[in-house]
């Protein structure tokens, strides 16, 4: 398998820069060991599009807005919905391209677009609201 890794300082700090590399990985209590370069280096994994991150209150039963934000800052390559679309779990909603690398951000779960709060690209900084899916 190949990966682009983004690599950051704890704390949520901007990222320092990436690294194609060939590595193995074990996830050890809820976080991975990465070994890459005969290193082994303890890593938390965050996703684009929100896998891999906690869930909020709400969403863990199906209810509340989706608020679709930003994993890091970048440019918005394609708006693939409009207000008012019906949306599957897992569909894609917007592209970001961040560090060379464009990031499809996905639906968790079935809904309705609510709001797009974005343009193709606008620049956008971490943690920027793009969309809403009710």
């Amino acid at each position: 398998m190949e990966l682009s890794l983004l690599v950051a300082p704890a704390g949520g700090a901007d990222p320092v820069h990436s690294v194609d590399a060939s590595l193995a990985a074990r996830r050890t209590a809820g976080d991975f060991d990465v070994h890459v370069a005969g290193r082994t280096i303890p890593v938390q994994v965050r996703l684009a599009g929100g896998f891999g991150r906690q869930k909020k209150a709400g969403a863990a039963q199906g209810t509340g807005p989706q608020r679709i934000t930003a994993p890091m800052p970048g440019k918005i390559v394609r708006v693939l919905v409009k207000p008012g679309d019906e949306v599957k779990a897992r569909q894609g909603l917007v592209v970001v391209e961040a560090m060379k690398m464009e990031n499809e951000l996905r639906a968790a779960r079935d809904g309705r677009v609510r709001d797009v709060a974005v343009t193709e690209g606008q620049s956008v900084d971490a943690g920027a609201l793009l969309l809403v899916v009710e």
